[in-house]
């Protein structure tokens, strides 16, 4: 009896072994398999937007040097990051929405215990261009429910809607959430562009997602309905 128990355990131990091993990928692409874990659950909370911990996990310096050894390459055991993905040792597990796949899990285990290859040409290194101060002063008209002050600026150069505002989001993406829809209609015939990204990537159709009118004024001009934010949203998922 003792026998066929410890053979049944042994087999136990096998087939999770197993699970774990076809689970885990034999050679991880950092562009193809975890950029996009990243981005979806990750970057929202650590990167252009928000730096929870000074921490950014979108540009590669920052994310292998980080505050303390959140990425060891060739070593997940040591890393943070895959700590916090799977347990609560250092904190809550992240991310807050709820945990990863154990598929998912799977991939930044083996990404990190292969060296944490991050390619240069997805090192996001560069550093975003300054913000135009009148679009800013535009962003914060529309705040202040100035519209009179804001259409002025418009009149003056109607290119200042597709300017770099706070964030990199645009004066026409501040207009979306402070004006109706009949002005968004007026704006874009003046040349503001539905599809520009602000630094999280976000356009002004995810602004507009929740408001039929908005969206549909959108639309009809021509915004990305597949467009992708660096958290993995899409307008249909922010709606």
């Amino acid at each position: 009896m003792r026998r066929q128990k410890i053979t049944k355990a042994m087999l136990c131990i096998s087939l999770f072994a197993g699970t774990l091993a076809a689970q885990t990928p034999s050679r991880v692409d950092f562009g193809r398999d975890v950029l996009p874990l990243l981005r979806q659950n990750c970057v929202g909370c650590h990167g252009p937007a928000k730096q929870m911990n000074s921490y950014r996990l979108d540009r590669r310096s920052v994310a292998l040097r980080g505050p303390a050894p959140v990425i060891v390459p060739g070593n997940s055991a040591a890393s943070r990051l895959y700590l916090r993905l799977t347990g609560s040792e250092f904190g809550s597990p992240m991310p807050p929405s709820g945990p990863l796949k154990p598929e998912d899990a799977a991939v930044i285990k083996a990404w990190i215990d292969q060296g944490a290859p991050w390619p240069d040409e997805l090192a996001n290194e560069a550093d975003l261009p300054p913000v135009n101060p009148k679009a800013v002063a535009m962003t914060d008209a529309l705040r202040a429910g100035d519209r009179q002050s804001f259409m002025k600026l418009v009149a003056e150069d109607p290119k200042l809607l597709n300017a770099r505002g706070p964030e990199g989001s645009t004066p026409f993406m501040y207009a979306v959430l402070y004006s109706d829809a009949g002005t968004l209609r007026q704006l874009l015939q003046k040349g503001a562009d539905p599809n520009k990204r602000n630094d999280a990537n976000a356009t002004a159709l995810m602004w507009a997602a929740t408001d039929f009118e908005k969206a549909r004024v959108l639309l009809e001009s021509g915004a990305d309905v597949n467009a992708r934010s660096n958290d993995g949203r899409t307008p249909l998922f922010v709606s």
